[in-house]
């Protein structure tokens, strides 16, 4: 290092210079320590000379920086034996995420939510220990505590107080969401425009539901209490209890919040309260929310659909009535979508040809030449559509694509080929264990009530046939006029929330959950949201270049190999991840 001198015509500054090589070889230097003008050093330098005392000054931070540098030669012998016990190695993966995780303020919420209670372990040392465990370590509360001496820094803590912790966590379940989503304005870039809103359920490795216990009031009137582990409708079709989590993600992937109900919650009657939460606490404003099928009754659109707020969600052409059904599978009629980038960039590698008056077209797709030359291309019709019944309007946009027409087709036909020999061996299936209705069976009889005797499985072509209508058409509502193209990509990209989901459940391996109080049910689900938050700001800082498979596995095995009375010796493979990790 060496001392640096700026003079203007007024003023004199004194800067502290380093000399260093970049990646490419070339020789370069920059600035390291502003020391200040003449008279700053000097008041520094306590009246001396201020030009001897910063040149002592950099000399001194010169020999600090040789020392750091000099080469370490551990001594080994092979005849002794490693000590018992002795750790040879640490994890460091969670330095990435312990960045992040302040910039968004998580310490300053756990000081507060400590100020309302009287303890004396360290809250932030229990979220921080949970949330790095779920992303470099998954596994239970208890094997977590265990491990967490395996980590470059461990906490002072006992068992104890990470479950009395997590009764914290839960209690403030509701301002730790809002208190991070208003944190992470000033470190990510968030567009709240659109909102994406899913559900999905987690089960538990047993094999009761909690009970339901009613309670008389003050006022004389029973109140029903509903544990969180019910049975329900599981994704993943087991037969556990289950506990249902219905998330919001914003437009450019972030979590904004979520909610935890019992597993046999009606996924539509969480939408609105989860949204009210948001746009109350949480001061988001105009929105669109976009949902799909499942969550898309009339009465949430109904309530997404005022001057503040609108909807895009997922319709069934199935449930359309009979003169909308037939509109939409109409084969004359349709337009193309305008290409995209992507598709526009291909076109021009290939030398397509490009018709700059096919918006304005009309196609029949029955013509064999709109299946020739536009088999890649997607069509589109769109109409306004009206409940007689509550008078309630909206948009139906329907898609056509001939790709996504034989793709299902080529899944029907074996699955006609399996409901073929399950025909030919008799039709009978054997239900699951646990499953519902096991205990159930079926009497079959003629009409004048004698038992039939013979039972005769074939394919039901009409259900074959029904469903063969229905191939690559694709059914979208909403209340917004924005080109149908627009809001196509606005509801193509419902793929964040599922890409989150099973980010939490594959990665973080949030389920099977291994608590079972209601509190820490919640407490486990939030450290979950609050991993996955830390974890989608690292990937947008690394430019989305790496998918997160890449990125948790390589954080995962990031060790540091302990030279005793010298530090530390980075035990991985460096790669271009490692080189954005630290940058």
């Amino acid at each position: 290092m060496k001392l640096k001198i700026s003079r203007s015509k007024n003023s004199c500054t004194l800067y502290v210079q380093k000399a260093y090589r970049d990646r490419t070889g070339k020789s370069t230097s920059k600035i390291v320590e502003r020391l200040g003008s003449l008279e700053e050093v000097r008041q520094r330098a306590g009246g001396a000379d201020p030009m001897e005392w910063a040149k002592a000054y950099v000399a001194r931070l010169t020999e600090e920086e040789k020392a750091q540098r000099r080469v370490i030669c551990p001594r080994l012998h092979p005849d002794v034996l490693i000590r018992k016990d002795e750790l040879q190695s640490v994890g460091c993966g969670y330095l990435f995420l312990q960045r992040i995780y302040y910039q968004l303020g998580i310490d300053r919420i756990c000081t507060r939510l400590s100020r309302e209670h009287k303890f004396g372990y360290d809250l932030n040392a229990v979220v921080e220990l949970l949330v790095f465990g779920r992303v470099i370590a998954p596994a239970s509360k208890r094997a977590t505590y265990l491990k967490a001496d395996a980590q470059l820094s461990s906490p002072d803590l006992e068992l104890h107080d990470i479950y009395r912790g997590m009764d914290v966590i839960a209690e403030g379940f509701d301002y730790i969401q809002e208190r991070l989503f208003k944190n992470s304005l000033s470190v990510v870039s968030r567009d709240t425009t659109v909102l994406y809103y899913d559900c999905t359920n987690y089960f538990f490795e047993t094999e009761q539901a909690d009970p339901v216990v009613t309670i008389k009031g003050e006022d004389g009137k029973e109140a029903r209490t509903v544990g969180l582990r019910q049975y329900g409708p599981s994704k993943e079709h087991r037969p556990n209890p289950i506990v249902q989590m219905g998330m919001f993600i914003d437009k450019t992937g972030f979590p904004i919040a979520m909610c935890i109900n019992p597993g046999n919650t009606n996924e539509q009657v969480t939408l609105v309260p989860a949204e009210k939460r948001i746009i109350e606490g949480m001061g988001v404003e105009k929105v669109v929310v976009c949902t799909d099928g499942g969550l898309s009754g009339e009465d949430n659109r109904a309530y997404n659909s005022t001057p503040t707020r609108s909807f895009i969600t997922v319709q069934s052409l199935r449930k359309l009535s009979e003169a909308y059904k037939e509109w939409s599978l109409s084969p004359k009629g349709w337009k193309l979508l305008p290409r995209t980038e992507a598709e526009m960039a291909k076109a021009v590698r290939h030398r397509w040809r490009l018709d700059d008056n096919e918006r304005e077209l009309e196609f029949d797709l029955t013509d064999d030449d709109t299946a020739r030359y536009y088999a890649d291309r997607t069509f589109y019709r769109e109409r306004w559509i009206k409940n007689d019944e509550t008078g309630f309007s909206q948009r139906l946009i329907v898609t056509f694509s001939f790709k996504y027409r034989d793709y299902l087709r080529a899944i029907r036909a074996r699955q006609i080929e399996r409901d073929g020999k399950l025909a030919a061996r008799g039709g009978v299936q054997k239900k699951r264990a646990n499953a519902p209705g096991r205990y159930v069976t079926e009497l079959h009889a003629t009409e004048t009530g004698e038992v039939a005797v013979f039972k005769v499985a074939a394919l039901n072509l009409e259900a074959i046939a029904d469903d063969e209508k229905y191939d690559g058409f694709y059914g979208i509502c909403t209340d917004l006029s924005n080109p149908a193209g627009e809001i196509i990509g606005l509801n193509h990209n419902r793929w964040e929330s599922e890409d989150c989901f099973r980010v939490m459940k594959t990665d973080f391996r949030a389920r099977p959950a291994f608590v079972w109080t209601d509190g820490h049910i919640r407490a486990h689900f939030l450290i979950c949201f609050i991993a996955l938050l830390i974890f989608r700001i690292l990937e947008n800082k690394l430019g989305y270049a790496y998918t997160a498979p890449e990125i948790i596995s390589k954080l995962r095995e990031m060790t540091l190999n302990i030279i005793p009375g010298d530090g530390y010796r980075p035990n991985y493979t460096r790669t271009s991840l490692t080189d954005s990790l630290h940058e």
